[in-house]
């Protein structure tokens, strides 16, 4: 399985403004970033986008990729949500206000895209991936999702707080190989990170503990302004696998060593 994080801001930077993982480079969990690839070839090749739930950040450009990736004809993407994240884009976004109803306009020879709706614990599979989506704890519904290809499984909690029910999820699995798990704010903002459904660094550390297997943690969405500020607390708890995402990285799991 491949995985890259698109980035949002131009290299060097490590700023993660938005968000959007490319799984075999046919399946995107979120939209954030994903219309902003200056290669069409690849937006091109995106099958289906799973959106894990309506925040800006996880859906800013899929407008755009539908738009980009357009052609006449019966084949268009797929978008997989929970059922309120798909009546709040047919409502909020695809509005014929802020931007065109493709929702409307889609006939079943012609679409600009066709939506399925997701229920917590039931799997759908797609390009060969058996994703699973499970409920989390945010400020808003939101799904996390659980990819198996068969050879590995990853696990992309989405935006969370400390949460029970992906956990339990994830401890009774056969295996499980890594975590994108997010920190969103340093300590000093714990409150913040509480009532807006997130992690700060020290709850993130506690998250840990409820994970029976021995994974690989990556670590994403910390917000720009204090990214270097988790990273220094992150230093300072001298976890064991424990690592920063690096945005445009391809990660291959099974991690291929050398």
């Amino acid at each position: 399985m491949r995985v890259e994080l698109l980035p949002s801001s131009q290299p060097p930077s490590d700023r993660q403004f938005l968000v959007t993982y490319l799984i075999n480079d046919q399946v995107a969990i979120d939209a954030g970033s994903i219309g902003l690839l200056s290669d069409l070839n690849r937006q091109q090749q995106v099958e289906h986008v799973f959106v894990t739930h309506q925040h800006i950040d996880h859906i800013a450009t899929l407008p755009i990729l539908l738009e980009n990736v357009y052609e006449p004809g019966p084949k268009s993407i797929e978008v997989l949500a929970g059922a309120g994240v798909l009546e709040f884009l047919q409502k909020d976004l695809f509005n014929g206000r802020i931007w065109p109803d493709f929702l409307a306009l889609s006939t079943p020879d012609d679409p600009f895209l066709f939506t399925t709706p997701l229920e917590a614990g039931t799997p759908v599979t797609r390009c060969g991936l058996a994703v699973t989506p499970i409920s989390v704890s945010h400020a808003v519904p939101t799904l996390g999702l659980v990819v198996d290809d068969g050879t590995s499984v990853v696990a992309f909690p989405s935006d969370t707080g400390p949460t029970k029910e992906f956990w339990e999820y994830l401890n009774g699995l056969n295996q499980l190989d890594a975590v994108f798990l997010e920190i969103s704010f340093p300590d000093c903002l714990e409150d913040l990170a509480e009532k807006s459904g997130h992690h700060c660094t020290k709850t993130f550390v506690n998250e840990l503990q409820k994970l029976k297997h021995t994974v690989r943690w990556i670590v994403v969405h910390r917000k720009p302004r204090y990214a270097e500020q988790i990273a220094d607390e992150l230093t300072a708890c001298g976890i064991q696998d424990v690592e920063l995402v690096q945005l445009g990285k391809v990660y291959s799991f099974p991690e291929i060593v050398g």
